[in-house]
């Protein structure tokens, strides 16, 4: 590994945005998610993500950099750093991959280090909606499929159920028309802690979902 950087931000939905940005910015590969739980009930979101990219130093930096300034611009930033030539036992650490695996990733693997699977090329994009309770998120959901020509591509559930995001794909339209939806429905009954339309995500964010044979 030539350089690591870390980007630790609040909510998923910044985090997966914040990664297509950073994938789209620089030649990184972005080689695992994290998570942890804020240290105060005042967070701007009850979840904390780590986001961890590979690549030479130059573009390593240039990735921070992009996904700081966004989740900075969210008020969501908590804190980046760059190791240079991280040592080999780092890369164990590094890799360690947190993402639901169910039903919508039966073949994400445990981690991707020495991983030689081709990074994705995708035609479509994806929309986002994170909000707390599950009976807001299945609410937000109905809402979201019944607006928009949309199919569900992955459910991230944590606290216990208490914080889910969810994922649609489709085109544009279809993404926004469904995510617009599921907040207007879904918000009277849960908050709402992240929301993102992501036009042709980049495939190293779409390799952590498994999309295709649903």
């Amino acid at each position: 590994m030539n350089a690591l950087g870390l980007l630790e931000v609040y909510s998923f939905t910044t985090t997966v945005y914040a990664a297509d940005l950073m994938a789209k910015t620089a030649d990184v590969k972005v080689i695992a998610f994290d998570r942890n739980r804020p240290k105060s009930a005042d967070a701007p979101a009850p979840l904390v993500m780590v986001i961890k990219v590979e690549g030479d130093v130059a573009a390593v930096r240039e990735a921070i950099e992009v996904g700081k300034a966004y989740a900075k611009a969210e008020g969501k930033y908590i804190v980046s750093h760059i190791i240079p030539r991280p040592g080999t036992d780092v890369e164990k650490m590094a890799y360690l991959l947190d993402i639901n695996r169910d039903k919508y990733n039966k073949k994400l693997p445990k981690s991707f280090l020495n991983s030689t699977e081709e990074v994705p090329n995708v035609d479509f994009s994806i929309g986002l909606l994170e909000i707390s309770g599950h009976a807001a998120s299945v609410t937000a959901l109905d809402a979201m499929l019944k607006a928009a020509e949309v199919r569900l591509i992955h459910i991230e559930m944590r606290l216990g159920g208490r914080l889910v995001t969810l994922i649609v794909k489709g085109s544009v339209s279809a993404v926004q028309a469904a995510v617009e939806a599921g907040e207007k429905i879904g918000a009277p009954l849960g908050e709402v802690f992240g929301k993102a339309v992501i036009a042709n995500p980049h495939g190293e964010i779409m390799k952590f979902f498994d999309y295709e044979n649903l």
